[in-house]
């Protein structure tokens, strides 16, 4: 008959044995997770036509901290990627604060047609003209969109605050009448608030212009895979034929969103 001590030291030296493994890997765990730590702010612009503009000038929100507009130094310096070359972008104070101004002498918008064409498995589709393009035929569409894009990427030192980024973090501004809101995709916290920007073209009556602007912080980190956590601020707004004046636009604040450790 086996001692009872005997198995009780046996019993005391697996759990001995598990603490220290599970120890090692929350070591490990924490190890990884530190080593592959990341932090970084996004601000995308991107400005959407249908149709030809002409003298335009779109005014926007940039992410402001601390009484500083925090993308000021890589927009000056050109570090960000946009395009068409139709358009430029600068830093310009406003009454209202400061702002990006995207301007273009004129942006021209050619719908372009194409027809599906069964080749194997997979098809493909190819250039059509105008005259051959046929509304009513399923395997043909119509692109009569064009857009400016601007895409600007910071790297952080310090964690960015993703639960409660006001005060704390660049957010978008101007920004009035913040509330608490229900979030739809079931985030923890999101506000609501109104900011304005500026729009200026010459268009056609029918002519529709999308303007949409997203400012994010995220932290991201690797343990046995990637996980993350962010605050995603935006702000977009529809419009219809020609403009020339200050609009007010819907802003929304969605934070705790992602995993935290």
């Amino acid at each position: 008959m086996r001692d009872k001590r005997t198995i009780g030291i046996g019993l005391v030296g697996l759990v001995v044995v598990a603490a220290l493994v599970v120890g090692g890997l929350a070591l490990l765990s924490d190890s990884l997770a530190e080593d592959s730590y990341t932090s970084e702010y996004s601000y995308d612009v991107e400005v959407s036509t249908n149709g030809t503009l002409t003298n335009a000038t779109v005014l926007v929100p940039v992410p402001v901290a601390d009484g500083e507009v925090s993308v000021a130094g890589a927009l000056e310096d050109g570090d960000y990627y946009a395009r068409p070359e139709a358009f430029s972008s600068r830093l310009v104070d406003t009454d209202r604060g400061p702002m990006l101004e995207i301007t273009a002498a004129e942006f021209v918008v050619k719908p372009e047609y194409y027809r599906f064409v069964e080749d194997g498995e997979l098809g493909r589709t190819e250039r059509i003209t105008a005259a051959e393009y046929d509304p009513d035929d399923p395997d043909m569409f119509v692109r009569d969109r064009d857009q400016y894009e601007l895409q600007l990427r910071i790297e952080s030192d310090d964690p960015i605050e993703t639960r409660d980024p006001v005060g704390t973090e660049p957010v978008l501004e101007p920004r009035a009448d913040a509330s608490e809101t229900t979030c739809l995709d079931g985030t923890d916290r999101c506000l609501e608030y109104t900011s304005v920007l500026s729009a200026e073209y010459d268009a056609d009556p029918s002519t529709e212009v999308s303007i949409r602007v997203t400012n994010r912080g995220e932290n991201s980190w690797w343990v046995g895979g990637w996980s993350s956590n962010w605050y995603t601020d935006e702000l977009a707004v529809e419009l219809t034929g020609p403009q020339a004046d200050w609009i007010a636009v819907s802003g929304g604040l969605e934070t705790e969103q992602g995993s935290y450790r």
